[in-house]
């Protein structure tokens, strides 16, 4: 009897094709095993967009001048500010900045013309919606720049004072004798999606695995089978191997799946060792997997699974930088990330999608993420055996 035929007569392999079939039966989990995956990761990739364009601005212009119209008109060249309204007065403006209908607002004085043009300094009011802080201090940057850049013809760089007591004069002099040259890696457009896909491809396995898992262990009890696999002759540890390789199988389909449609949509590069990425993938499943094996032997029902799903789910999505960057974080935060595993396969992910980074780069997060595979599997198989006892 040579190799292939005693895997084909091996409990372990009896049971993965069983598995495997139940699943292919199930119309409901390969639905949510193929279909959820890809489409959110196709949605979120394009709907996560940190950068702010199309905000609302205001000037009540007291100069009316060529000079405060240039101005004007630099604020509005990029996509942050695409157009600018005038307003007769300050209380209109006050108004539309209470009702939420303007996002900043700004105030040129009469004499700002006389003043560039004595070579004093320009003073201008700038008053910006504070009420969403990501939103302000992307307007407050982009404003500072605009201003900074601003040289009327004819005149020196001019010097002006915003209301944040940031002086710019240090920087127009700086400037003169500074000339940076920025060269943007691995993603020189800063298409936001190149970042995010890799990490929301995990919070996927995440989910899916784990939902996948606990209704495959729950299908079981709820069917009267489980004490059926307590009468057959193979080992706790090949029932419940038998229940993970199909799913990870499944899985790894899904992830190719996912990776070209971003290649098709977004245009997402792959610049790394495919085989890596792959394996590291495989890490994560068997983490969700475990995650999902470990609710299934808890809960009672699937509801109740799926609902401590979310509750589990949620923080290692949060926690693991796909959405919020982890410098970002409050440092207790970022303690707390260490054993989240979704914030090495997302690091792994981009490493090696958007770098073309090497197994030599990436170790350490290669190990971490074995690691927690390792203890969540051992722990969902010491509560599934017990299950099983």
């Amino acid at each position: 009897m040579n190799i292939i035929d005693r895997i084909r007569a091996s409990h372990l392999y009896s049971l993965i094709f069983k598995e495997t079939r139940e699943i292919m039966r199930n119309p409901y989990l390969l639905f949510l095993i193929l279909v959820p995956p890809t489409v959110q990761l196709l949605i979120l990739g394009g709907a996560l967009d940190p950068q702010v364009r199309h905000l609302s601005l205001a000037t009540v212009d007291h100069a009316q001048t060529a000079q405060s119209r240039d101005l004007v008109k630099n604020l509005t060249k990029g996509d942050v500010f695409p157009s600018n309204v005038y307003l007769q007065n300050e209380d209109k403006m006050l108004l539309q900045l209470e009702k939420g209908d303007l996002d900043v607002g700004l105030v040129i004085p009469k004499d700002f013309s006389q003043d560039l043009n004595g070579k004093k300094t320009a003073d201008i009011q700038i008053l910006v919606d504070g009420a969403d802080a990501y939103t302000a201090g992307i307007a407050r940057a982009d404003i500072l720049k605009a201003v900074h850049d601003f040289n009327p013809p004819g005149l020196p760089a001019p010097h002006f004072v915003l209301p944040s007591a940031v002086r710019t004069d240090k920087l127009s002099n700086a400037s003169m004798i500074i000339n940076p040259k920025v060269d943007i890696l691995y993603n020189p457009d800063q298409e936001s999606s190149w970042y995010f896909i890799p990490g929301i491809l995990g919070a996927c396995l995440t989910l899916t695995g784990t939902l996948v898992a606990a209704a495959t262990v729950l299908r079981e009890r709820e069917r009267g089978t489980m004490e059926q696999l307590l009468m057959t002759p193979a080992a706790s540890w090949e029932i419940l191997l038998a229940k993970i390789v199909p799913l990870v199988v499944f899985l790894m389909g899904d992830v190719l799946l996912a990776i070209f449609a971003a290649q098709m949509i977004y245009h997402v590069p792959f610049r790394g060792n495919l085989f890596l990425f792959l394996f590291a993938s495989a890490l994560y499943a068997f983490v969700g997997i475990g995650l999902g094996m470990l609710l299934g032997s808890v809960c009672r029902s699937q509801r109740q699974a799926q609902l401590a799903s979310f509750f589990i789910n949620i923080p290692l999505i949060l926690l693991s930088g796909t959405v919020v960057p982890l410098d970002t974080m409050p440092p207790i935060m970022q303690a707390i990330s260490i054993f989240d595993p979704l914030r090495y396969y997302t690091l792994i992910a981009r490493g090696v999608i958007l770098k073309g980074a090497t197994l030599a780069m990436l170790w350490q997060q290669v190990a971490l993420l074995a690691l927690s595979a390792v203890i969540i599997l051992m722990v969902s198989a010491n509560r599934f055996r017990r299950q099983l006892i």
